[in-house]
């Protein structure tokens, strides 16, 4: 049985004496809830997002912001794969990274690998780097998800649920953009296995470079 403490909580190295950084378990499943779209109520039910760990990060104790050393702990962390699906990383505060901590946070965000997702928690997201805050999907937003229209957001929940039926009429009647079709993408992305996510970098980078039509590209990806 996989405990708590093996899920989320990750202590940090540091030049001086650290605590682990601690979510209650409301705070986990919220946070979960709101990238996979998936009812989570408990550690058992994470398989079914298809994520195998959890790990959170924070300002070390005796420290006044997201330091270095602790990034480090991170990349570190995530150059070890997990036996399956994928590990989320959570770090708290990182509005508080100094430019030496985003810079090297930066590196991993632009090679991120497949089996990891990260999630900055910030209160001001104007502290971030512009090249950081390109590289993310603002969760934050009010009705952030349907920042889509309704049609797109059928689309994508349609193909989360394998309901392709479904999703096949959507597409036949979709009518968007080459931006458009691109936001769709962005935003299944994090849903997605390995193969499919190595596609949806394909398709995206289809979108941006061919005449093909969008609803042509999509309709290969999605069917």
């Amino acid at each position: 049985m996989i405990t708590p403490l093996e899920l989320y909580i990750q202590s940090i190295n540091s030049e001086e004496q650290t605590t682990p950084a601690m979510m209650d378990e409301m705070s986990i499943f919220t946070t979960i809830q709101t990238i996979t779209k998936e009812e989570i109520l408990s550690y058992e039910e994470l398989s079914q997002a298809n994520i195998t760990n959890i790990f959170v990060y924070d300002i070390p104790e005796g420290k006044k912001e997201f330091n270095i050393e602790t990034v480090k702990k991170i990349i570190s962390d995530i150059e070890l794969r997990p036996y399956k699906w994928k590990n989320i990383y959570i770090l708290r505060h990182f509005d508080t990274a100094n430019k030496y901590s985003q810079n090297a946070l930066l590196k991993i965000l632009e090679e991120c690998p497949k089996h990891a997702v990260i999630v900055l928690e910030v209160e001001n997201p104007n502290s971030i780097f512009i090249t950081i805050r390109s590289r993310i999907i603002d969760l934050t937003r009010k009705n952030s998800w349907t920042l889509l229209s309704p049609e797109w957001n059928e689309i994508i929940q349609h193909y989360i649920k394998k309901q392709y039926k479904e999703l096949a009429g959507v597409l036949h009647s979709l009518k968007c953009t080459n931006t458009e079709a691109i936001a769709i993408l962005r935003w299944v992305y994090p849903y997605l296995k390995q193969d499919d996510m190595i596609r949806c970098t394909d398709a995206i980078a289809a979108l941006s470079s061919t005449y093909e039509t969008p609803k042509y590209i999509l309709n290969v990806f999605f069917l």
